[in-house]
């Protein structure tokens, strides 16, 4: 149980923290399952649509979501229009007692404890997913290539029937998410959702240990 909180956690931060985060701001808060996807976030569809109603969008409603998760302040609408005032999350999330530099590094503290943690385990449910063995995986991992990123390359790799291999030649070339996904000709919401499917996998091999 843990460990699905855990996870889940990490995902409800990644839409902000996340290497991703420049694509999911732009493409993943408007895909049709969104809301179902973050169904964790507390939020149900008629808050959703209120809030949306009123003119904010749902990137902005979820940023605003977890900045009242780590305040005492829980009306979304006031942090909300807060923002629009001042028009930085930074600012706003300072007016209401939250550091988001702080929650930034505890974060990637918290991602990488995970990671690090079942280190195994990740690489055993790469190996599976993307045919390659083990040991293969792990010598990436040496060439200054870190676990998160593999878990995104297997995605990218899977969705566009390339090997993993060179994906990770991309990023030696000093290529960004971005512009491997563009190189590729891919729809960022096509690898966010087969990524979730793999954190998905991940959690679930984990659980049954």
């Amino acid at each position: 149980m843990k460990n699905r909180q855990l996870l889940l956690s990490l995902l409800a931060l990644s839409i902000i923290f996340n290497p991703l985060n420049v694509l999911q701001a732009k493409a993943h808060v408007h895909h049709p399952k969104f809301i179902e996807g973050h169904k964790h976030t507390d939020l149900n569809e008629q808050e959703w649509n209120n809030l949306m109603q009123k003119g904010y969008s749902r990137q902005e409603i979820f940023k605003a979501h977890i900045i009242a998760k780590h305040s005492n302040e829980k009306d979304l609408e006031k942090i909300l229009m807060v923002y629009k005032k001042n028009k930085s999350w930074k600012e706003t999330a300072k007016q209401f007692g939250v550091n988001l530099e702080q929650l930034k590094r505890d974060h990637i503290k918290k991602h990488k404890e995970f990671f690090d943690k079942h280190k195994q385990q990740i690489i055993q449910y790469l190996s599976s997913y993307t045919g390659k063995s083990y040991t293969e995986l792990n010598n990436y991992l040496k060439e200054d290539v870190d676990l998160h990123f593999l878990v995104v390359a297997a995605a990218i790799s899977k969705k566009s029937n390339k090997d993993i291999s060179q994906i990770i030649q991309y990023k030696k070339e000093g290529k960004d998410f971005k512009e491997i996904l563009s190189t590729l000709k891919l729809d960022p919401t096509v690898i966010i959702e087969e990524a979730k499917v793999i954190h998905k996998g991940i959690r679930d091999a984990i659980e049954k240990e």
